[in-house]
Parts: structure tokens; sequence; C-alpha cells
């Protein structure tokens, strides 16, 4: 039976082996990178010509996915359907919100927003960076106005986004974020919280939010 260290040692070795030497063709190379990349679109969904916006919604609020997704005309919409979706689901007027300043800018009468979020909290209300309509996911860059615990702690979250930040696929989107500052983290974030672990039921709210309701603007 070969030993940790000696099993760590064939595999190194092997790597070592494999790896290209200094004489390396870059023009072969770089036609081994355009097969590659050529390759890959075979295999992508045919999503070209799509109504981005409207797929990005059938996707998020498709059944195993989780979100519930409304549409308004501009941002100063916002608190109204938060109040709508807030009285649909007997929560009082309390809930906390991402300390992003166009969303404090809003007027959030008669609902009372806090900067707090625990455990506990019932309700909090954000905006995301941007969206991916291939997969429904929202993307959110940590920073001092986007929290990362605003994603995860309560148990009904309510997210903005503007329409025309929605990416057709993770391809556009990672084109469209180059040159941007690299954030601390980012996080893709697909519908409700869930989980099939046990017994195959879904369960959801076992590691973050039960609900997600996301409100396209714009």
């Amino acid at each position: 039976m070969k030993t940790t260290s000696s099993a760590k040692a064939g595999i190194l070795a092997a790597i070592r082996a494999a790896r290209p030497g200094a004489g390396a063709d870059p023009q072969k190379i770089a036609q081994e990178a355009e097969a590659c990349a050529r390759a890959m679109q075979t295999t992508l969904p045919p999503l070209n010509g799509a109504d981005i916006v409207g797929l990005f919604a059938s996707r998020a609020g498709a059944e195993k996915v989780g979100a519930s997704v409304t549409r308004v005309a501009t941002l100063a919409d916002l608190p109204a359907a938060v109040a709508a979706y807030a009285d649909a689901q007997g929560l009082g007027p309390d809930f906390s919100l991402q300390p992003d300043p166009a969303l404090q800018a809003l007027d959030w009468s008669p609902l009372r927003p806090s900067a707090k979020i625990g455990p506990a909290t019932p309700l909090a209300v954000g905006v995301a960076r941007c969206g991916v309509a291939e997969t429904g996911s929202l993307v959110f860059n940590s920073s001092a106005a986007s929290p990362t615990l605003f994603g995860f702690l309560p148990d009904h979250h309510i997210v903005a986004i503007d329409a025309r930040k929605i990416h057709l696929s993770l391809e556009n989107y990672a084109r469209a974020e180059q040159g941007s500052p690299a954030p601390r983290n980012v996080n893709f974030i697909t519908g409700a919280s869930g989980t099939t672990d046990i017994e195959g039921v879904l369960v959801r709210g076992a590691h973050g939010p039960r609900s997600l309701h996301i409100v396209i603007y714009g």
C-alpha cells in the first residue's frame, strides 16, 4: 500500500511530466484555445434573440427555483411593491433595508425601514448589481452598500433589479464585468433557499430566505 507521501509524490511527478515544455508553440496553443471556445458554443442553450427580461422572469419564477417575480415602471415604485408583498404575507411595517443610497432615498412611508439585520429578521429589501437570464440568478457584489448578510439572514427577501442590468448568459455577465474593480466576494443567488437532503422532501429556508420576491424595474 502506498503511503500518503509516496502517493503525493507520484501525483506531482505525473503533473510535471504532463506540463508543456518551454518550447511549446504559442500559435498551436492559441489554435487549441479557439477550438475549445467553438466547441463550447455547441453546448450552450439557444438563447440568442431571446426576450432577456422575459427569460429571466420565467427562469427565476420556475417552480423548482421558487422565486416570485413582478415588474414595475421605476425604482420609485418599489416601496408600493414591498408594501403589497408585506400585506399579502401578513408581515408588519418593519423591515431591514440594504444600505444602498438609491434605496434609502425612496419614500418608504408608512413602512418602517431599519439598517439593522439579524437571524430573526422577517423581511429585508435590497437591490441586485445585475442578473443572469439563462439561470434566473441575481448577482450581488459585497460592499459597504451591499452587505452579504442581507441575502442570507431574512425569512423573506425582496430584491429590486434594473431590467437594463439583466445579462443573457453567464458569459455575457463575465464580459460586461471586465474592467470593474474586483469585489471581496460575489454571490449568485438563484431562487429561495431550499434543500431536498431530508428524505427527498423539498424544505424551504434551510440555509437562507425561504421566500424570494424579485421586483424588476425599468
